[in-house]
């Protein structure tokens, strides 16, 4: 028997819903739209407790993601450099009330404890990174570039 587990908290059994994906798999492909198919047939699944079923907390949440992917994703040349782009947000913790919330990168990089915050951030993508693609590379290519570059902050 397989254990499932969760890798980020998510209000559902773990077991049950791999154990239901297992089920969408034997039956279709596991795509996003046959889980959601899965999950809006079978109400009583623990696959449906994973999603937001109120339409208007859905669209607001879907907005709010929206709004961290334009926030993360928009980048400034730096003309000094031509052709080097950079990120002018990033995101941080508040020290006063530990909410998280984007700030430019030129103050974040000057401000100690939120630099240490960013570094941090930094070497745990980079670790699931590795942990994300360790079972899949039968050589050590890729595990080696994610150690130099981990190395290096």
């Amino acid at each position: 028997m397989k254990i499932f587990s969760w890798k980020y908290a998510i209000d559902a059994d773990a077991q049950k819903v791999g154990e239901e994906l297992e089920e969408v798999e034997r039956n279709q492909s596991i795509t996003a739209e046959h889980v959601l198919e899965y999950a809006e047939r079978h109400k009583d699944s623990e696959l449906h407790k994973c999603f937001e079923w109120n339409d208007t907390e859905a669209s607001r949440k879907y907005r709010l993601y929206q709004a961290r992917q334009i926030i993360c994703s928009i980048s400034v040349e730096v003309k000094e450099e031509p052709r080097k782009i950079q990120r002018v947000y990033v995101s941080v913790k508040d020290i006063d009330t530990s909410d998280r919330k984007f700030k430019n990168i030129k103050e974040v990089l000057e401000n100690d404890e939120e630099y240490r915050q960013l570094v941090e951030k930094a070497k745990m993508d980079l670790e699931r990174c590795r942990d994300k693609y360790t079972d899949l590379i039968e050589k050590d290519d890729l595990k080696d570039i994610i150690f130099e570059i981990y190395k290096k902050i």
